[in-house]
């Protein structure tokens, strides 16, 4: 789904839920959490393709409530006839489908002062003062383009004490939002339009105090995360926003799969590096926004040899995910260099990806905050044959099909078990092509680490041609201590998701997430 989300947090320690779904599923999920004690207390709408999207925050309560979605005449009425009833409008979202204006709401019980207004924003404006001086304040605040104009809808409660409502562009609101909170303000209703090319933020405060959080115009994967993550923290989301992202939906929510898991220790390092997942423990998996947002941009590209080209990032072409980057020169080897400076602090034979070197880099004045790993290196034709009899077709944790297919690599290229052997340079290299660099080595950025490869049966398997490449992971240390992989492009998605060149910018709305590149695009060291 191509589309973004905000959401504001205040201080909660109540359950809670949060859905998002075209309509049937919607009104059957708020079936279903009313019946577990939950009840819908925001609800806004964003509509793509001519389908509306539902998307509502849940917390605990009891008592009468009410869910109605209609055009305005039918909405009006239903407002005044729930009202009689001891309910209240808790929330609104107002859009449009087809042509036509529809408006959603939230019903929870209630018996003080309210009131309802939708119209443009002149007059919107002018009610909320108004009302404002009868004592009531505004606590749920929705917008959207009706028939090309804006249009605004608003709930008001009894309240007194502070309050505000500020409408404008992004950098505005949200400087608006960071002096109202210092004024002891809080954000408890959002929502966003674009109109005429520019998009419009709006929101309504109320006296607050504590912690609260603003996370704006991301993808459901990112939003999920956050939401979780703050949920953890004692926040609970109050009100959302959902929009149309700039991003095709092909880049978008690629950052954890769906299935499985992806951690990886190097054969004879201590450390296990693993995918950016808070945790799998639910059935719904969380990205690791800890480790994703606040990436320091100090790297440059590991070659400087102009004929290598990208292939693989975080995902292959095919879907799969691959959590690393690969470049190659065609059947042709290339020097590997160092992304930035460092400490080298691994370098051996791995048993999947062969020769492996793992630099540590102190950025930003944190020692060891990163790590970049380079694997499918050539170590010397004649080594490199040896380890991969000794070490890599002894292993009993690969499965039996793989070795089989490297066992006729091996047999094909000149690398027999026994009998003489020959590496067939095409694979192998030569014996001159060595890692040249030891453990507890300082290296520049630049600096010539090996020769790109295609040893271990990740590099290479099966009969036919080399497959030389370099496969290089990215990882930066959270602050528990462990190793985490990232995308220094920012877009953590398939191939066709990237700049075209591998020194083009790396910029458009697919760059999620923010970018390691020195400079702040791929360059050559």
């Amino acid at each position: 789904m191509s589309r973004a989300y905000t959401g504001a947090f205040l201080p909660g320690a109540d359950s809670h839920a949060l859905w998002v779904a075209e309509w049937p599923s919607f009104e059957a999920t708020w079936r279903e959490l009313s019946g577990r004690g939950l009840r819908l207390h925001s609800i806004s709408v964003s509509v793509e393709g001519g389908k509306a999207q539902y998307l509502g925050t849940f917390r605990a309560g009891s008592g009468g409530h009410a869910l109605w979605v209609s055009a305005w005449p039918s909405f009006e009425a239903k407002w005044r006839e729930l009202s009689g009833q001891g309910l209240r409008l808790a929330s609104i979202a107002v859009f449009e489908v087809g042509g036509k204006a529809m408006y959603a709401g939230a019903f929870l019980a209630g018996t003080d002062g309210h009131a309802l207004w939708v119209s443009g924003w002149a007059s919107f404006e002018a009610k909320w003062k108004e009302l404002s001086g009868k004592g009531l304040r505004l606590v749920s605040v929705s917008a959207a383009v009706i028939g090309g104009t804006p249009q605004y809808a608003g709930v008001f409660r009894a309240g007194s004490g502070g309050h505000a409502l500020w409408a404008s562009t992004w950098s505005s609101f949200r400087a608006k939002w960071q002096e109202l909170s210092q004024a002891g303000l809080r954000l408890v209703s959002i929502d966003t339009f674009t109109h005429d090319g520019r998009s419009t933020w709006v929101g309504a405060y109320r006296p607050g105090s504590g912690g609260h959080a603003l996370w704006a115009g991301v993808d459901w994967e990112s939003f999920t995360a956050r939401w979780h993550e703050y949920a953890q923290q004692g926040l609970r989301l109050v009100d959302t926003a959902g929009a149309v992202h700039p991003g095709s939906s092909g880049c978008l929510n690629q950052v954890v799969m769906p299935e499985g898991t992806y951690n990886y220790g190097v054969t004879g390092h201590p450390d296990v590096y693993h995918w950016p997942v808070q945790d799998t423990s639910g059935a719904t998996r969380f990205a690791r926004l800890s480790v994703l947002t606040g990436v320091t941009p100090f790297m440059t590209l590991p070659f400087s040899d102009p004929q290598v080209k990208r292939s693989g990032i975080w995902r292959y072409g095919n879907g799969g995910w691959h959590h690393a980057g690969d470049y190659s020169r065609g059947a042709e080897t290339f020097e590997v260099r160092a992304v930035a400076a460092g400490r080298v602090i691994h370098v051996g034979w791995d048993q999947w990806s062969g020769n492996t070197v793992i630099v540590s880099h102190d950025v930003g004045g944190v020692a060891d905050s990163y790590r970049t790993i380079y694997m499918h290196l050539r170590d010397g034709a004649t080594h490199d044959c040896a380890a991969a009899w000794d070490q890599t077709m002894t292993a009993t944790w690969i499965d039996s099909d793989a070795l089989a297919e490297y066992r006729t690599h091996l047999e094909s290229t000149g690398c027999p078990q026994n009998g003489p052997r020959d590496p067939d340079p095409a694979h192998w290299g030569t014996d001159a092509q060595t890692i040249p660099v030891t453990v507890g080595q300082q290296v520049t950025r630049g600096q010539v680490l090996a020769w790109a490869g295609n040893t271990g049966p990740g590099g290479k398997r099966g009969s036919g041609g080399p497959n030389t490449h370099l496969h290089i992971f990215w990882c930066r240390r959270d602050t528990d201590g462990q190793f985490y992989f990232i995308d220094p492009y920012g877009v953590y998605a398939k191939p066709d998701s990237y700049a075209a060149g591998v020194t083009d910018a790396t910029t458009g709305p697919c760059v999620r997430y923010p970018v390691a590149w020195n400079g702040g695009r791929p360059q050559y060291p």
